[in-house]
């Protein structure tokens, strides 16, 4: 049943990939919430190369939201584990080997409920038309269905090994390894369930994409590494309605009610629940503005996907690779950004990221609209600001803090989402949970898993 509140309020921004907090997942590396791990302070833990607290933050501890997968869409076995393209294209498809996309599943064919779990371009006023259908929350879980090599604890970096996304600042697994091959944590640190209680579990932002989330079951044997579909044969039904907005600065608790659902999902009748966070509304879902003078319809969020233009090639530094190369003139001296370049080539535009920028050679528009252009629909109610989304949300917010742009100053989110999950009465033993975030804004999945133990 869909349910949700809302609260009138003043937004300020929270931006954020993600990963679970709790139970602890194995890709933190037994790092814990403390002044260290907070964005912007000297830490020890973020050593990436892509400058000091970039990876930060209760979303990111020890690096966990380094662990998903790109390329990833709705009804496609594979995930090509490469582009973060804001607007798909066919080459995109190809890559991931897809068939025909079919048509999205959320709502289960109800119109009505499949626009309150909508979370992008939910009433369709975006220039490039329903641009979201072939992402994953359209048809939630079905990314990777079928296919025994689709990593349910995701993978170190999201990509391919020959690709310049960051890897974690861990080494247990090499870059473009799979989460199920991290080792455990120390027994200590393991959540323990009682069979047939309620649990609970939490999760939070680092960069927002939107979509919604599931949590599921593996039982542990001994020599065997768990699979997409061990874990899709026992998918947690959540206890509540109610989502726990828990605070780590102080703050008190808010109770929030988000959508949850049962249809359309996968496997048939799991639940999955609708992120609750909002981003701005405008298909970039940051920075909305009528004055925006640029876009493109094959745009990499990273920039890592050149686009390029006529007459608008130049030689970039030798020092630089072809992936970073791409209208750049000029690299930046620390070559270990993903983002390097320091001078672009004319009529390449500058794209300022933390402890770095790249370079967008689209061609300028600007007498259409772009993707930051934002929609006509505010969902601010009446009294309601934001200094971050002035324009306003993608859908209406739901507590205070509720609200921010996918990308903005990163690993600002001071708080979880705690659910409550009912755990099965199946036997006492070693399990393991693995908590799926399938985006709507993004063809990407992440996951994170953590060990614990189920007591009679």
């Amino acid at each position: 049943m869909l349910k949700y509140i809302f609260v009138a309020c003043s937004i300020t921004v929270a931006a954020g990939h993600g990963a679970l907090v709790s139970p602890a997942p194995r890709s933190a590396h037994s790092q814990s919430w403390d002044d260290a791990n907070k964005c912007g302070s000297s830490n020890p833990y973020s050593t990436t190369g892509l400058r000091n607290g970039e990876y930060c933050g209760l979303g990111c501890l020890g690096d966990a939201c380094l662990y998903y997968q790109i390329g990833c869409f709705q009804g496609c076995r594979t995930c090509s584990l490469q582009g973060k393209t804001l607007y798909p294209v066919q080459g995109d498809l190809d890559k991931a080997k897809c068939g025909p996309i079919p048509e999205p599943t959320l709502g289960g064919g109800n119109a009505t409920q499949e626009r309150e779990l909508r979370t992008y371009n939910v009433n369709g006023e975006s220039h490039m038309g329903d641009w979201t259908k072939w992402m994953p929350w359209r048809s939630p879980g079905s990314a990777g269905k079928g296919n025994p090599e689709f990593q349910p604890c995701g993978i170190n970096s999201g990509a391919l090994a020959s690709q310049p996304e960051p890897p974690t600042t861990a080494h247990d697994v090499p870059n473009g390894g799979n989460g199920t091959d991290l080792p455990k944590r120390p027994r200590s640190e393991w959540a323990v369930w009682k069979a047939g209680s309620v649990a609970e579990a939490e999760w939070s932002i680092y960069a927002n994409h939107g979509g919604g989330y599931s949590y599921r079951l593996c039982k542990s044997v001994e020599g065997e590494v768990a699979t997409e579909e061990c874990y899709q044969q026992t998918p947690l039904d959540f206890a509540t309605a109610e989502t726990e907005i828990r605070y780590y600065d102080g703050r008190d608790s808010v109770n929030i009610v988000s959508p949850t659902t049962r249809d359309g999902t996968w496997p048939v009748g799991s639940q999955w629940r609708k992120n609750p966070v909002p981003m701005c509304n405008c298909d970039m879902g940051a920075s909305c503005s009528a004055n925006e003078s640029w876009t493109t319809k094959a745009h990499s969020l990273r920039g890592l996907v050149a686009v390029s233009s006529g007459g608008k090639t130049c030689t970039a530094d030798s020092t630089c690779t072809a992936a970073k190369s791409s209208g750049c003139q000029v690299c930046a001296e620390d070559t270990t950004l993903p983002w390097s370049c320091s001078k672009c080539c004319n009529g390449c535009e500058e794209v300022k990221k933390i402890g770095g920028m790249y370079c967008d050679c689209s061609s300028p528009s600007p007498a259409g609209p772009t993707r930051n252009t934002p929609y006509p629909t505010t969902n601010l109610r009446p009294g309601q600001t934001s200094s971050n989304c002035p324009t306003g949300f993608q859908f209406p917010t739901l507590w205070d803090d509720g609200a921010g742009p996918s990308y903005s100053r990163l690993g600002t989110f001071p708080f979880t989402m705690v659910d409550k999950l009912r755990v099965p009465n199946v036997p006492a033993g070693e399990y393991s949970v693995s908590w799926r975030w399938d985006c709507e804004e993004t063809p990407q999945v992440w996951n994170s898993c953590a060990d614990i133990v189920i007591t009679a």
